[in-house]
């Protein structure tokens, strides 16, 4: 039985990979801008292993499951947004989001911000912000209708950037796996950027 539903849970997380490279395939590569001498733009595969130790970081030590890694590595250019840093001549990533679709994404004509994370010593100078604002630039101009997000309601500093960015909450509910009360938002785009 456990082996079923190993291969099932498998089976899920490949079609999910798959209707993420249907939707990546139509998605153009996200451009750049400088700010704040900061550099936000698409993730490179050579910056691949950054943004997983960048997640683990924020993570306890833990990285994504194996589909968003999958999906991050595969579309990263086009999925996955950095802020980028330089010290003493080498760059480093600073801060990420990672999107991607799931089933309702694509009822919704949404794409959903599975992660946001900015490096601690980079908080509260309005990197999460860019990278939202970047995102809802980039996405729109790709035909989606808006971006979903999933927020602990805990975690104040990144509800605080969404709603300032026009993210509006559609339910709350509490998920057991994080063993927190959450939000579910959308920032549709006919609202203006």
């Amino acid at each position: 039985m456990r082996h079923l539903r190993r291969l099932h849970a498998a089976c899920g997380g490949i079609k999910v990979v798959l209707r993420n490279l249907v939707v990546g395939r139509k998605v153009s590569g996200m451009g750049g801008r400088v700010r704040e001498n900061l550099v936000y733009r698409g993730m490179e595969a050579r910056e691949y292993g950054q943004v997983m130790k960048l997640y683990a970081s924020l993570h306890g030590g833990r990285r994504p499951n194996w589909v968003i890694r999958a999906v991050c590595r595969l579309l990263g250019a086009k999925m996955t947004l950095i802020a980028v840093a330089r010290y003493q001549g080498q760059a480093r990533v600073v801060g990420m989001s990672m999107f991607y679709v799931n089933r309702r994404d694509i009822a919704d004509e949404t794409i959903h911000e599975g992660f946001i994370g900015v490096s601690p010593d980079m908080t509260g100078r309005g990197v999460a912000s860019e990278l939202r604002r970047m995102a809802i630039h980039h996405f729109e101009a790709n035909g989606f209708k808006g971006i979903s997000s999933r927020i602990s309601l805990d975690n104040e500093a990144s509800l605080a950037s969404a709603e300032k960015l026009g993210f509006v909450p559609v339910e709350r509910y509490h998920d057991p796996v994080m063993r927190a009360d959450r939000q579910y938002l959308i920032r549709w785009f006919q609202d203006g950027s």
